[in-house]
C-alpha cells in the first residue's frame, strides 16, 4: 500500500548516490506541469540552463502533495496555511535547504545556485559559465558557417554538377570546421569539469566525479556533469 516515506528515506531515493547539491521542484496543476518557477518566458535562460548542470535536478509532480505518496516528506507542511514553495535548493543530505517561492526574480536565482555551487565545488563556476557562453556563441557561429558551405555547395552542384572544380575547396572548409569543432568539444568537456568538495575539510575529494542516477533535468553527457 503507498505510504509515506521517512524523510531521510526519500532523500535517500531521490539523491540515490549522487553527491551533487539538490535541485528540486514540484509541478502544480496551476503552471500545468511548465518549468515556469526555474525557467522564465520572457528572459534568457541560457544561463540557468548551464548552472543546472552542477545540480542533481528532480521534477516531482503534483501528487507529491498528498498525504500517501512516497515522497511527500520532502514538501512537509510544518505549520497550517503554510504555501509550499514550487522548488528548493539543499544539500544530498537535506542540509541547508533552500526554498524558492516560483516568482523568484532571475539575479535572486543565481545567487543562489551560485552559492550553492562555491560550498561545494573546488573551482570558480562564475568563470566556467562565462566561458561556457562563449563557447556556446563559437558553436552557434560554427553551424551559420556549415550550413552557408552545404548551401553554396547545394548551389554549385545544381548549377555545375558533381564535377565541378569548387567541391573540392567547399568539403575541405567543412572538414576545417569539422576540427575546429572538437576543438571547442574538449574545452567544453574540461570546463564543466569541476572537482566536488569534502563539505568537511573545505578540499577536493578524492574521487570528485558525481555518481549520477536516476531523473535528471538538464543532463549531459560530460564525464563529470551527468
Amino acid at each position: 500500500m503507498e505510504h509515506a516515506l521517512p524523510l531521510a528515506a526519500a532523500l535517500e531515493l531521490v539523491v540515490a548516490g549522487d553527491r551533487r547539491p539538490l535541485l528540486v521542484m514540484r509541478e502544480c496543476e496551476r503552471c500545468k506541469g511548465t518549468d515556469h518557477a526555474l525557467l522564465s518566458r520572457s528572459l534568457d535562460n541560457e544561463q540557468t540552463v548551464l548552472l543546472t548542470h552542477w545540480f542533481h535536478c528532480v521534477k516531482l509532480p503534483p501528487n507529491v502533495l498528498e498525504a500517501k505518496h512516497p515522497l511527500t516528506q520532502m514538501f512537509l507542511r510544518t505549520k497550517d496555511g503554510e504555501r509550499l514553495p514550487h522548488l528548493y535548493f539543499c544539500d544530498p543530505d537535506g542540509g541547508n535547504k533552500l526554498p524558492m517561492p516560483g516568482d523568484q526574480s532571475q539575479a535572486d536565482l543565481w545567487a543562489t545556485m551560485f552559492m550553492f555551487l562555491e560550498r561545494n565545488y573546488v573551482g570558480d563556476a562564475k568563470q566556467s559559465v562565462k566561458d561556457m557562453r562563449s563557447i556556446l556563441s563559437q558553436f552557434d557561429k560554427l553551424d551559420g558557417m556549415e550550413d552557408e558551405i552545404h548551401a553554396r555547395i547545394d548551389h554549385e552542384i545544381e548549377k555545375r554538377g558533381l564535377e565541378s572544380d569548387k567541391l573540392p575547396k567547399f568539403k575541405q572548409e567543412l572538414v576545417k570546421l569539422a576540427k575546429e569543432r572538437q576543438q571547442l568539444i574538449v574545452r567544453e568537456r574540461a570546463l564543466r569539469e569541476l572537482a566536488m568538495k569534502d563539505l568537511l575539510t573545505g578540499k577536493p575529494e578524492a574521487d570528485s566525479k558525481p555518481k549520477a542516477k536516476g531523473a535528471n533535468a538538464g543532463a549531459d553527457k560530460s564525464p563529470v556533469l551527468r
